[in-house]
């Protein structure tokens, strides 16, 4: 199952801030930052559980995150992913001379990954180097 025409936001979180200063490298890092975050009703039209990897894609790039039910809301058609590596890999890197990258408004696609994997920080720096 798929949604398209999705508003993608990211930005700090409390649980975000908490795992940075444990390490990026570690599985706290991933369940803060490598989530994305639905509307509930948006998630049911998904037709997955909790937890179950989707993959976003922007004009920028695509990441594969965990899904989450955001606890803010009613927020439809808007999907929140955390700063760090993953969302980075989605958002606009044009910052326009100012040195701040788009980090909100993107139009979004999310697939369910039923078979997906979630990369580590190290695991997903490592491929785009390789790239």
């Amino acid at each position: 199952m798929s949604l398209n025409n999705l508003i993608l936001l990211t930005g700090r979180t409390i649980q975000q801030g908490i795992a940075l200063e444990g390490s990026k490298t570690t599985n706290d890092n991933i369940r803060a930052c490598g989530i994305c975050m639905f509307d509930k009703d948006d998630f049911k039209k998904l037709g997955c559980l909790v937890g179950t990897p989707v993959k976003i894609t922007t004009d920028h790039g695509n990441v594969v995150v965990y899904s989450a039910i955001s606890e803010e809301g009613p927020h439809p058609g808007v999907i929140f992913i955390p700063m760090g590596p993953w969302a980075n890999q989605v958002v606009n890197p044009d910052s326009k001379s100012c040195g701040t990258p788009t980090f909100k408004g993107m139009k979004a696609k999310v697939e369910v990954m039923q078979s997906g994997k979630v990369l580590g920080a190290l695991e997903l720096i490592k491929t785009l180097i390789e790239a």
